[in-house]
């Protein structure tokens, strides 16, 4: 008697899956996706560039991401030169797509490079996002920064640089820090008052700091760390700098606003910082 053995169903539906995953990859179908909580957009095409150079893709043309906007990267990978003859193999191109919203940005990569690579690109991709949004953007020092008026520095923080300020990753709780530097190099005073600043989502909403004491749900510790940092409210004198932090419900901020009065007359002026 002649016995035959046979594979589960499920087994068959399984191996089947990953025939078609590799077949896909073979042809110029992998894709791969990662997310930032919190990015704004103005970071995301930087990590996006910075993601593909890490996998060996040299960005060749970027279009930034704008609210409602998609961008796009494109990196290109040289394959090195052929074994069987003395020219140039085969060019890959990965593309990213960069999708900004309130919640942060969404990274959605295709790339055309072939077995083996293309098994890996979907890991890789992940991690070299995750790498490259960790380092943080230190703006360039102006050589030509004014010696009088006011410099005004407003910078959100997003987890990693929260728990190094407050030893605790305050966007995980539903707060983004806010650092905000007031360097008031003029002869005249200027007054400051805390709900006088807001911050500006990438979907166009137009929020204020939370109330003081509002730390979410934080040990006793990092509470106290959060009241101590606040920035107060107060006279901002000639030549003297006032800092400190205000609190957001978390999102992904583009831009902030701020007014302060100029105390000699009286009047309000206005003030737009760009992250």
């Amino acid at each position: 008697m002649n016995r035959r053995s046979t594979l589960p169903t499920t087994a068959i539906v399984c191996l089947a899956a990953a025939a078609l995953s590799a077949c896909a990859a073979q042809h110029g179908q992998t894709h791969a996706q990662a997310n930032e909580r919190d990015m704004p957009c103005s970071q995301a095409a930087r990590v996006a560039s910075g993601a593909l150079f890490r996998l060996g893709y040299a960005p060749e043309s970027a279009e930034a991401p704008q609210p409602g906007l998609p961008g796009r990267i494109v990196g290109r990978k040289s394959s090195g030169w052929a074994a069987a003859k003395p020219e140039p193999g085969p060019v890959y191109t990965a593309t990213v797509t960069v999708t900004c919203s309130n919640q942060g940005a969404a990274f959605d990569a295709l790339t055309d490079e072939p077995l083996p690579g293309a098994l890996s690109f979907k890991v890789d991709f992940a991690k070299a996002i995750a790498a490259v949004a960790a380092r943080r953007t230190v703006r360039p020092e102006l050589a030509d920064r004014p010696a009088s008026g006011l410099v005004i520095s407003i910078e959100p923080l997003r987890s990693a640089d929260a728990s190094k300020e407050f030893g605790a990753d305050l966007p995980a709780a539903g707060i983004t820090p806010v650092r905000l530097t007031i360097d008031n190099r003029s002869d005249r005073s200027y007054g400051f008052a805390a709900e006088r600043v807001k911050l500006v989502t990438q979907e166009n909403d137009s929020v204020e700091p939370l109330a003081a004491g509002d730390a979410g749900k934080t040990t006793a510790a990092v509470q106290a760390a959060v009241r101590s940092k606040r920035i107060v409210d107060t006279t901002v004198a000639p030549h003297a700098v006032h800092s400190g932090f205000l609190y957001f419900p978390v999102s992904a901020y583009r831009r902030a606003t701020l007014v302060l009065i100029d105390q000699s007359a009286d009047e309000e002026e206005g003030f737009s910082v760009e992250f």
